[in-house]
C-alpha cells in the first residue's frame, strides 16, 4: 500500500509542476462511519469522528470547473455498545480501522469568475462550490465478533474473516465554501460524503446487513494556495493582459498609468498632467467642441477644427462670422454662398441653379418671364408658369392636359374624358338598367309609377359627377305611323326630362329629343326585338 501511495503522490507533483496555474489544498477534519455496527437508523454518529486530514491539487478547466486529485486518510471505528438496540447489544461487535484514499474529482465553482473582474485585476470573494469524482480506497480493520455462539453467527463470521475488499472502489461527492484571504490563499470548510462499493470497511458483511454497501463521511477546514501568472508592476494585472505591464496603472485603462486622472493612458494623453476630453485628446477642452483650448482660436464657443475651433454651421471653411450663407455651404468667391452651377450667380438668386447661365438671365442661359424654366421663346404660355412637358402651360390638377383645353382642370382626369374623370363601369351600368327599366303607359307618354324611383338614381349620378351633362334619347319600334312613332319617342324623352327637372336637375345640364323607329338595336320582326327597340336611351357627356 504505501508503494502505491508513495507513486501517487509523484503523479500530484508531476502534475503541479506542469501547470503555469494551479492549486493546492490542505484539509484538516475529521472522518465518521457509516455500515453494519450501531445503525439502526443509518445517521453517522459524529460523537466518535477519527482526525482525517488529507491534500489535494487543483488545475483549472477556465474560471469555475477544476479537476482535483488528492489523497486523505482517516480512522475509523464502531461498537454494537454504542448502540440502543438489544440485538447489537447482544451481538457485541467492534471494529477499527484506517484508510488511505486516492481520488480524482471535478469541482463546479459557479460564482469563481468573480475573481477577475472584466475591468481587470483581482477580487477576494466568498466562494460555494460542488465536486464529484472517483477514487480507490486502501483500508484494514480490526474486528472484535463478540459472542460467536449466538446461532447462525459463526458460518458468516468466518466469511467475513476470509474476505479480501481492498482495495476498493469509492465515489467521493459533497460541497464546501470557500473565503478568499489574499490573491493566493482562502480558507474554506468542505464536507462530503464517501459511497463505496463494499461491505466490508468494517470487517462485517454476512454477519451483519450484506445487501448495503458501507459508507463514510470526511469534512473538515481546508487552507489553499493558488499559484497565479506574474504581475511586474503589481498593479494587480497580469502581465499576460496588462497594457503597460512595466508600468503601475489603473483598471480602466487596462493597467496603463494616467497621472491626470482623465481615464485616458498617459501614452495616447497629449496632456498627462491636465485633466482632459478623450475627443480633445486628453487635454482641456472649455467649450467642449473637441478642440483643445491651446489650439482653439474660439475657446469659449464650441466650433470645427477646421475652423481652428470656431464655429462653421455649413462646414465650407469659413468660420460664421466671415460666412454670408452661414447654414449652407459654398466657396470663398462668393463669400460662404453657394453657387452649384459655378455661373458666379449664387444660388439663393439663381433661377436656374444647376445650369450655368448670365447674370441678366438671374442665372439662367435664356429669358424666361414666368420663370417655369421654359424660355420665353419656346413658351406656350410665356405668362403663366407650367412644366416643360406642356410647353410652359399650367394644369393645375397635374394629369397631363393643359388647363386650356382641359374641361376639368382643377379635377384630375384622362385625355379620353377631356381632362375629367371618367364614369365608373357601377354608373355605366345604372345607366344601361335606368334605359330597361323606365316604362311608359301603352301608347302613350305617361311615365308608371315604378319607373319614377329608376329615374330618381340619376339625378343622384348628376349630383355626384358636377361636370357631366345628360341625354335623353327616345326610341320607338316600326309598328304604326313613322311620324306618329317620331312624336311618341320625342314626347317619352321629353317626359324624362321634365321629371328631372322638377327633382333639381338644372335645365343646361340635360338634352332631349326622339329618333322615332330610326335606330333600332335589335330587329323589329319579333316580339322580344321590338321590346328592345322600344326604349329611352341615357347618356353622360363631359359638358363643354
Amino acid at each position: 500500500m504505501r508503494n502505491k501511495l508513495i507513486w501517487f503522490g509523484l503523479l500530484l507533483s508531476g502534475a503541479l509542476a506542469a501547470q503555469p496555474k494551479a492549486e493546492l489544498s490542505i484539509l484538516l477534519g475529521g472522518a465518521t462511519y457509516l455500515g453494519d455496527l450501531e445503525v439502526a437508523d443509518r445517521l453517522p454518529d459524529l460523537g466518535l469522528a477519527k482526525f482525517s486530514p488529507g491534500i489535494q491539487v487543483g488545475l483549472p478547466l477556465g474560471y469555475t470547473w477544476q479537476v482535483r486529485a488528492g489523497i486523505q486518510y482517516a480512522s475509523y471505528a464502531g461498537s454494537d455498545a454504542n448502540s440502543t438496540s438489544a440485538a447489537f447489544l447482544a451481538r457485541n461487535f467492534s471494529f477499527t480501522g484506517q484508510l488511505f484514499e486516492g481520488q480524482v474529482n471535478l469541482r463546479w465553482e459557479p460564482f469563481a469568475r468573480r475573481r477577475f473582474p472584466v475591468t481587470g485585476g483581482y477580487k477576494n470573494i466568498i466562494s460555494p462550490y460542488l465536486f464529484l469524482g472517483t477514487g480507490l480506497t486502501f483500508h484494514n480493520h480490526t474486528t472484535h465478533y463478540g459472542n460467536p455462539g449466538v446461532d447462525g453467527f459463526p458460518d458468516r463470521i468466518r466469511r467475513d474473516m476470509r474476505a479480501k475488499a481492498s482495495p476498493a472502489l469509492v465515489l467521493p461527492f459533497g460541497g464546501g465554501i470557500r473565503v478568499d484571504l489574499s490573491k493566493h490563499v482562502s480558507l474554506g470548510l468542505e464536507v462530503g460524503a464517501r459511497k463505496l462499493f463494499t461491505d466490508h470497511l468494517d470487517g462485517v458483511s454476512f454477519a451483519g446487513n450484506a445487501s448495503k454497501d458501507d459508507w463514510y463521511l470526511v469534512g473538515g477546514l481546508t487552507l489553499s494556495y493558488r499559484w497565479s501568472k506574474p504581475d511586474y508592476d503589481r498593479d494587480g494585472f497580469l502581465d499576460d493582459v496588462d497594457r503597460c505591464p512595466q508600468q503601475a496603472g489603473v483598471d480602466y485603462t487596462g493597467g496603463c498609468p494616467d497621472a491626470d486622472g482623465d481615464r485616458i493612458p498617459d501614452q495616447e494623453d497629449q496632456c498627462p498632467y491636465q485633466p482632459g476630453k478623450p475627443a480633445a485628446l486628453g487635454c482641456p477642452d472649455s467649450d467642449f467642441d473637441g478642440v483643445p483650448d491651446f489650439r482653439d482660436d474660439c475657446p469659449e464657443i464650441p466650433g470645427q477644427a477646421s475652423g481652428r475651433g470656431c464655429p462653421d454651421a455649413d462646414g465650407d471653411g469659413l468660420v460664421d462670422d466671415a460666412d454670408l450663407c452661414p447654414y449652407c455651404a459654398g466657396g470663398s468667391q462668393l463669400s460662404g454662398c453657394p453657387d452649384a452651377d459655378g455661373d458666379g450667380v449664387e444660388d439663393a438668386r439663381d433661377r436656374c441653379p444647376n445650369l450655368p447661365g448670365l447674370l441678366e438671365g438671374e442665372g439662367c442661359p435664356y429669358l424666361d418671364g414666368d420663370r417655369d424654366g421654359v424660355p420665353d421663346d419656346t413658351d406656350e404660355c410665356p405668362t403663366l408658369a407650367g412644366p416643360a412637358t406642356l410647353n410652359g402651360c399650367p394644369d393645375t390638377d397635374g394629369d397631363g392636359l393643359p388647363d386650356s383645353i382641359d374641361k376639368c382642370p382643377e379635377l384630375a382626369g384622362t385625355l379620353a374624358a377631356a381632362g375629367c374623370p371618367e364614369v365608373t363601369e357601377e354608373v355605366k351600368g345604372t345607366l344601361a338598367f335606368v334605359a330597361k327599366a323606365v316604362q311608359f303607359e301603352t301608347g302613350s307618354n305617361r311615365l308608371k309609377a315604378t319607373s319614377l324611383v329608376k329615374l330618381d338614381t340619376l339625378v343622384v349620378i348628376l349630383v355626384d359627377y358636377p361636370y357631366l351633362n345628360l341625354t335623353i334619347a327616345g326610341h320607338t319600334d316600326s309598328r304604326g305611323n313613322d311620324a306618329a312613332n317620331l312624336r311618341l319617342s320625342q314626347a317619352r324623352a321629353k317626359a324624362c326630362y321634365d321629371y328631372l327637372l322638377k327633382q333639381g336637375v338644372p335645365a343646361e345640364r340635360m338634352t332631349h329629343t326622339g329618333f322615332g323607329e330610326t335606330r333600332p338595336p335589335a330587329s323589329n320582326a319579333t316580339e322580344a326585338g321590338r321590346r328592345q327597340n322600344r326604349r329611352v336611351a341615357f347618356e353622360l357627356l363631359v359638358r363643354q
